[in-house]
Parts: C-alpha cells; structure tokens; sequence
C-alpha cells in the first residue's frame, strides 16, 4: 500500500499558479506509456485503478495498492514534462518514494 498526499504547490512568483497533484495524477495516467504505439488494453486497466483511486482519494491522500502504484510510478518516470519547475520535481519525488504513510517532509514544510 502506498499514500500519496495531493499538494497544490504554488508558484513563490505567483501564488495563484499552482501545481496540483489531483491534476498531474489525472494527466499522468491519461498518456500512455508508449505513445507510439498507444495503450495496450492492460495498461487501461491498471490505469483506470489509479484514476479510480484518485477519485476514491479521502482527505486529500490518494492511496493506492503496490501494483497501482507502479504503472503511476512508471508513468511519471516516462511522462514529457512541458517545463522546467521545482514542484514538478517535488511531485515526482513524492510519487516515486511513496510509502505505505504520507511523507512526513509533506506535511512539515507547510506547502500543501
């Protein structure tokens, strides 16, 4: 089991540009894996478990089985990110380390 918490980062240039993870998961899940090729029906399936918990998502943590897990894992490991931005970062970080308990660091620093 892993629990992702779904942020919404703002831009420290402008506050009301945010990145929000409910957003990135969605758009994550949504390409496919090879987007030459396209989805295979396998892949739908396990991606529409992510999306399906990302819905399900309670108290703004998405949890999500191992094997849910690693297609978004995957996922954001293959996704074109369009720009250059720390909280991109931060939410790859965040997805690729999650764990079966919200990372502390999410809560501490105050950027939810």
């Amino acid at each position: 089991m892993k629990r992702i918490l779904l942020k919404s980062l703002p831009d420290p240039r402008d506050p009301t540009n945010r990145i929000d993870y409910r957003e990135l998961v969605e758009q994550v899940v949504r390409v496919p894996l090879n987007r030459q090729t396209g989805a295979t029906i396998d892949e739908m399936r396990r991606s529409i478990r992510v999306l399906d918990a990302l819905e399900a998502a309670e108290q703004d943590v998405l949890t999500l089985e191992d094997s849910d897990w690693q297609i978004l894992k995957e996922k954001v490991e293959a996704f074109p990110w369009g720009m250059v931005d720390r909280r991109l970062l931060e939410f790859y970080d965040d997805v690729t380390s999650a764990t079966d308990a919200v990372r502390q660091g999410a809560l501490a620093n105050g950027r939810l």
